[in-house]
């Protein structure tokens, strides 16, 4: 399976019409944005919190991820 960025991350729309980025592996909210197509900016730059992960036990290398794409 090829990891992709729409694979990492959900976009969601807000009632105000404003967007979110969220992660799927620490679920942090990436960005929050009036155009979705800025969202990309956001998500090249985001690296899920690794103190948080292994509290979830979540794999390091499943964390890897983000930081990949």
């Amino acid at each position: 399976m090829t990891i992709t960025r729409k694979t990492l991350y959900t976009h969601r729309r807000n009632y105000d019409g404003s967007f979110d980025s969220i992660c799927r592996i620490c679920f942090a909210t990436v960005g929050h944005v009036r155009n979705e197509a800025t969202l990309v900016e956001y998500e090249k730059i985001h690296s899920c919190e690794q103190s948080i992960l292994a509290g979830r036990g979540v794999p390091l290398s499943q964390a890897s991820m983000t930081n990949d794409q």
